[in-house]
C-alpha cells in the first residue's frame, strides 16, 4: 500500500479566486483561474490538501458557548491534534478560527486558507489532524454550501462536526457582555433587551419566526441576527443535518463540558480519532470564565428570555430526540436542554 492509502487530485479553487467571480449569493464560482491541488489520505488517516494538513474537523459553534476553551482542550489533550496559526497581519485568533467559509475571506482562495495550517506530515508520522473552530459557522448556511463546493468528494464523508450548545438566554447575556459596547443599554441589560426584542419581533414579522435563513444586516439589525437569532438552534442544526450525514456530528453543551470536562473531551477524542485515551488531562482553561457572566442577569430579564426562547428550545429538543445517529456527550439528557425550557 506504500506511503498512502489513496492519492487523488481534486479540482478546487486556487488563491487566484477573486471577489468578481462570486455570485450575488456567494455560493458558486466561475471556472476561471481554477488550479489542481493535490489531496491525499495518508495510510495513517491524515488528510493533506495542497501540501498542508487540512481540517476535516470543524468546531461549528455556538459563539459565546465555550468554543475557545474546548478548542484548547482538543489541541492540548487529543492525540494527533495540531494547531493552526495566524498569518502575518492577522489577529492571533485566526490561529483557531479562520472565518474562511463565512466571510469575504472566501474570495482569497483555498491556498490562503490552507496556509493557516501545518505542513503535511511525513508518511512515517502517526495520525495527525487539525481543526477550524470558527464559532459563527453554525448559524450561517453559506458555510455548509461552501464546504461542499471546496472539499474533494472523497473527503466529504470524513468531515466531523463538533457543536457545543448553551442555554440561549445565557448565551445572549454573554453576547451583550462582550459585544454591546455603545448605544442605549450598553450598561443596562434589561434596557437593551427591551429595545432589542422589539427589533426582533419586527424582523420576525418580515422574515419568519425562526429568522432562518438569517436576514442580512441591512434587513434587520446586528443585535437581532448575531445576538438573539443566533440562539435559535433548531433550524440551524436542521439545515446542517440535511447537508451532511447526522453520524458526522457530535453535540455537547456548555454545562456538560463545564461539569464533566474529562468525560466530554474523551468522548470527542473517540469521535475524532477512534481512541478515548487522552495524551494529557483536559485543562478546561480558565478563559471559559469570561463567558460565565449570567449570574449578573436579573430575574426579570431571565423570565422574559425564557418566555421568548421556550418554543424554540422545545423544537430543538424534539429535533434531537429524533436524531439517533448524532453522538451526544455525555448524553442527550445531560446536555440540559430540558432545563432551558422549564
Amino acid at each position: 500500500r506504500g506511503g498512502s492509502m489513496a492519492l487523488t487530485f481534486a479540482l478546487i479553487q486556487s488563491a487566484a479566486w477573486a471577489p468578481a467571480n462570486v455570485t450575488d449569493h456567494g455560493r458558486s464560482l466561475t471556472d476561471n483561474s481554477r488550479a489542481l491541488l493535490q489531496h491525499e489520505f495518508q495510510r495513517t488517516g491524515s488528510f493533506c490538501l495542497g501540501g498542508h494538513l487540512a481540517p476535516l474537523t470543524f468546531l461549528l459553534g455556538c459563539q459565546r458557548c465555550g468554543t475557545n476553551s474546548l478548542y484548547e482542550d482538543i489541541i492540548g489533550s487529543v492525540s494527533g491534534a495540531r494547531p493552526g496559526h495566524s498569518l502575518r497581519g492577522e489577529p492571533a485568533v485566526y490561529s483557531r478560527e479562520q472565518h474562511f467559509f463565512a466571510t469575504d475571506t472566501w474570495s482569497q482562495g483555498a491556498t490562503h486558507y490552507l496556509n493557516h495550517f501545518p505542513d503535511c506530515p511525513g508518511h512515517s508520522a502517526g495520525f495527525q489532524f487539525t481543526l477550524d473552530a470558527t464559532p459563527a459557522y453554525l448559524r450561517k448556511p453559506i458555510v455548509a454550501d461552501r464546504m461542499l463546493e471546496l472539499m474533494p468528494s472523497a473527503a466529504v464523508p470524513k468531515l466531523k462536526f463538533v457543536v457545543i450548545l448553551r442555554d440561549p438566554a445565557m448565551r445572549l447575556y454573554a453576547y451583550w457582555d462582550q459585544y454591546v459596547l455603545k448605544g442605549a443599554g450598553v450598561n443596562d441589560f434589561e434596557k437593551w433587551l427591551d429595545i432589542t426584542l422589539k427589533s426582533v419581533r419586527e424582523c420576525q414579522r418580515k422574515h419568519g419566526d425562526q429568522l432562518w435563513p438569517p436576514p442580512d444586516t441591512n434587513a434587520c439589525d446586528e443585535d437581532t441576527i448575531e445576538g438573539v437569532a443566533a440562539g435559535l438552534y433548531a433550524h440551524q442544526l436542521t439545515y446542517w443535518l440535511r447537508k451532511f450525514d447526522p453520524k458526522q456530528f457530535l453535540l455537547t453543551s456548555t454545562t456538560a463540558y463545564t461539569e464533566e470536562t474529562q468525560l466530554v473531551v474523551k468522548a470527542i477524542s473517540s469521535f475524532l480519532t477512534g481512541s478515548g485515551t487522552l495524551d494529557s488531562a483536559a485543562r478546561h482553561p480558565d478563559n471559559i470564565d469570561s463567558i460565565n457572566v449570567e449570574s449578573r442577569m436579573s430575574k426579570v430579564a431571565r423570565t422574559e428570555l425564557g418566555r421568548f426562547y421556550r418554543s424554540h428550545n422545545a423544537e430543538l429538543l424534539h429535533l434531537l430526540n429524533n436524531q439517533g445517529k448524532v453522538t451526544y456527550t455525555p448524553s442527550l439528557k445531560q446536555l440540559g436542554i430540558q432545563q432551558w425550557i422549564s
